[in-house]
């Protein structure tokens, strides 16, 4: 009997060090952050990560159709990352990856604007 309660006390301890090494894992510095949203008939998801010393910025639009052209300004602070015009794909899919600066400002801003339409904003802090 007391071996029994030795090896599940043993467990709970591992359980209890493992779910700290997890809630540090989801919620270090190395935790991804990510803000979805809809606007104008479309649905976003901005993602911000750690990656290769710095961090990467991924924003995927689904919009109404395929062909459309967005003009698409991406910003770090007051730092512009990307600025451009992107076409969305056969699935009506708008996809793109910037690389930010990790010591940069810990706010992001995606604006993808329709050429007949309104703008959609998405942000994220880190």
């Amino acid at each position: 009997m007391k071996k029994r309660i030795a090896i599940a006390g043993a467990v709970g301890a591992v359980v209890v060090v493992g779910g700290g090494a997890a809630a540090w894992m989801a919620f270090g510095d190395d935790a991804e952050t990510t803000e979805r949203g809809t606007c104008a008939g479309t649905a976003y998801t901005l993602t911000v990560e750690p990656e290769d010393g710095g961090l990467e910025l991924d924003y995927e639009l689904q919009s109404a159709g395929p062909g459309e052209v967005w003009q698409v300004l991406v910003t770090q602070g007051d730092t512009v990352v990307l600025e451009g015009e992107r076409t969305t794909d056969e699935d009506g899919e708008l996809d793109l990856d910037a690389f930010v600066d990790e010591d940069g400002a810990s706010t992001f801003e995606v604006v993808a604007t329709p050429e007949n339409g309104e703008a959609c904003t998405a942000n994220a802090a880190r």
